[in-house]
């Protein structure tokens, strides 16, 4: 990685500028985010990042990213293209990593030689004022996955094919997701081959709402902190708490670091876990651990009433959030429960929250705290679901 290299970069500028510098490593949560804590640890002005990123707004601190220039080989993109879109005159939308944003034009250009409809997305960078350059009278603007193009405004997204110019990622997995409503490809410049995505779509696609199902039948859910630096987290954690609570189930809270499954099989009272993390991070796989990790936006198809599944799906958690694109208010939980069949179990569940003259009725939210490489557990009530703690 680029840590060989950061000594003798840090070296090089330090020579060239007054300010004093210091070389972070990879965040635990994920090296595509912006590690503000550990510049907090040495009173930190400003980061400069340096490498991939999944472009998540930072939440204190002025950020310079530096993305990289990777070289992109186009020879096996023309003739890829013509097998995959024989139509001259197809709607294609180009995605770039950010690895290879510094060549877009040039590979644009390639493209759009080919299909007179393409268009081309800009990276929506924090810090950096965005404006519609490419935009022209008659076209509506769609931004997605931190990128954002323009289409014509008689056209509907799912009228675009999806062309993703990068390796297999964290970054694809959530263009996939994000334009479910569309055909996705990528082309991956250091094999020079071109593939569908969209063919396991539907299949991952029920999969995630497998685990919405299994987030309705939860009694206790555990909220991971996956980030400590994207801007509005704690907000998201203070929503999924009222979200939880009108639900009238019981939320808990816990800072792991980097998640394994050891470490949340020590948590066996919770039935199942939201992660608040980076886009690029929150689309778990949890086939190997205990008890199913679900997103925020997948915590809200299951327990707010206001939210139907529907096409739509978003990883960034700032969507739900007020202001955000996706964003339904919470209503007030009624005195009366309202009950469903588990499409799981099968089983009768209940959504709300009970009067009680005494008080019963409430939930609160206990805190679990693991710091990075230990697992500690604070004494938490959890007589009323019937559960003990481990020591």
């Amino acid at each position: 990685g680029m840590l060989v290299n950061s000594v003798s970069i840090t070296l090089a500028l330090q020579a060239s500028v007054p300010a004093e510098l210091f070389i972070l490593g990879d965040t635990s949560y994920g090296s595509c985010c912006v590690d503000e804590v550990a510049a907090e640890h040495v009173a930190a002005d400003a980061i400069v990042h340096y490498g991939h990123s999944c472009l998540s707004v930072p939440s204190r601190l002025p950020v310079l990213f530096i993305l990289g220039r990777s070289p992109c080989t186009t020879e096996g993109l023309e003739l890829g293209l013509r097998s995959v879109f024989p139509d001259p005159h197809t709607r294609i939308a180009v995605l770039f990593d950010t690895q290879y944003d510094h060549c877009k034009c040039d590979v644009f250009a390639k493209i759009s030689a080919l299909f007179g409809n393409a268009v081309c997305s800009e990276l929506v960078i924090p810090s950096v004022q965005q404006g519609n350059k490419n935009r022209s009278r008659g076209t509506q603007v769609i931004t997605k996955c931190s990128r954002t193009f323009c289409i014509e405004e008689n056209t509907s997204l799912a009228d675009y094919s999806i062309l993703f110019i990068g390796p297999e990622n964290g970054t694809l997995t959530n263009i996939v997701f994000t334009f479910n409503s569309c055909v996705c490809y990528s082309y991956n410049p250091n094999t020079q081959d071109i593939r569908r995505e969209s063919l396991a779509v539907n299949r991952q696609l029920m999969r995630r709402y497998y685990l919405v199902e299994k987030a309705k039948d939860a009694h206790i859910v555990g909220i991971l902190a996956g980030t400590l630096g994207v801007q509005s987290y704690l907000s998201a954690i203070g929503h999924l708490k009222k979200l939880i609570r009108n639900a009238g189930k019981k939320p808990y809270t816990l800072v792991t670091g980097k998640l394994n499954v050891a470490k949340l099989a020590n948590f066996q009272e919770i039935d199942v876990y939201v992660l608040v993390a980076c886009p690029e991070n929150t689309l778990l796989d949890s086939k190997e651990f205990f008890q199913p990790i679900v997103t925020p936006f997948e915590l809200e198809l299951a327990l707010n009433p206001s939210r139907q599944w529907s096409q739509t799906f978003s990883a960034s958690f700032s969507d739900i959030l007020l202001g955000g694109e996706l964003h339904l208010e919470l209503k007030e939980p009624s005195s009366q429960l309202q009950y469903d069949v588990s499409l799981v179990t099968g089983k009768i569940r209940s959504l709300g929250v009970e009067e009680k003259g005494n008080g019963e009725g409430s939930n609160s939210g206990g805190a679990l705290v693991a710091k990075e490489g230990t697992v500690a557990v604070p004494k938490i009530h959890m007589a009323a679901a019937g559960a003990e703690c481990p020591s």
